[in-house]
């Protein structure tokens, strides 16, 4: 692993762990439950995090396995060109541009949709338009880094559905356990 892919991934799990850390004091005081300890918060963050950054891994493993990497015109030093190097750099990137897609510029997307339409666009629309937006962020990031074999359009549409796709079964799995909660609650009282 080389220098900047470590810079990367320290930057990486900073941003990571202090968003978790803002979402888990957000759902606590959201929610009115008690401030969760700093102790809790020690073990939470960190497993919460690899509920991210290991299906990244996986899936970068599996891209590369499908689609061999290869070294077409030096891509310079933010990927190495060992299988690791690559896998890892791939992943990072990757993460950096939907961490910044998702808290940036997703949510501007929408308001000015909702700006354009003078209405809430549907759950379907906005799902969309960030489909799409993922989309480009990653064949615009194949084509700045020759490393990531990439190969067009088609192939960045596949990753970006992949990922929401994780990401629409995480809600649903969120919305099953509140559903739970919600019940048990009722029940009980």
């Amino acid at each position: 692993m080389n220098n900047v892919q470590l810079i990367l991934t320290a930057l990486i799990l900073l941003i990571l762990f202090g968003l978790i850390n803002l979402m888990i004091n957000y759902i606590s005081r959201r929610d009115g439950e008690p401030h969760v300890p700093f102790r809790k918060k020690l073990w939470l963050i960190p497993l919460l995090s690899a509920f991210i950054i290991i299906p990244l891994e996986l899936f970068a493993m599996l891209y590369a396995g499908w689609f061999p990497l290869t070294d077409p015109a030096g891509s310079g030093d933010t990927l190495a060109f060992d299988s690791n190097g690559v896998l890892l750099g791939f992943s990072l990137i990757v993460l950096i541009g939907f961490l910044i897609f998702e808290s940036l510029i997703h949510p501007l997307v929408i308001a000015l949709l909702r700006l354009l339409l003078r209405k809430d666009a549907s759950i379907y629309i906005k799902q969309t338009v960030t489909i799409a937006f993922d989309t480009v962020l990653l064949y615009i990031v194949s084509l700045l880094i020759p490393a990531i074999p990439i190969g067009g359009w088609l192939q960045s549409l596949f990753i970006a559905l992949f990922f929401h796709l994780i990401e629409w079964i995480l809600i649903g799995v969120q919305t099953w356990v509140q559903q739970r909660k919600r019940a048990r609650a009722e029940s009980a009282g």
